[in-house]
């Protein structure tokens, strides 16, 4: 009796954790998808303004917003990376806790 009570118990844990993975997964895909909607925008901005000969302040404006939203998606993407390999491992938790 005191096994299965463990076993749900890990079972219990597993699902917490694995909740916790794909919330931080799904936060972080947003995350991205923000920073590359700005970082087009910008970068529309700032193809208009060349052909425009804008102002060389409102180019280099433009580059440093440019630049701002290409560092989120990268740091974007680097926390998104290690938030899926701790989703994987909750899945594989709960497949081998399934197994048992």
């Amino acid at each position: 009796m005191s096994d299965k009570i463990d076993l749900e118990s890990r079972v219990v844990e597993a699902i917490r954790y694995y909740r916790e993975a794909l919330a931080l997964v799904e936060n972080l895909e947003r995350k991205d998808a923000s920073a590359h909607r700005a970082l087009t925008s910008t970068l529309l901005d700032l193809g208009r303004a060349m052909q425009d000969e804008a102002a060389s302040s409102l180019k280099d404006s433009l580059f440093e917003i440019g630049s701002a939203a290409v560092s989120r998606s990268d740091q974007a993407w680097a926390a998104l990376s290690e938030a899926t390999a701790r989703l994987e491992s909750a899945r594989l938790t709960l497949a081998a806790l399934a197994g048992c």
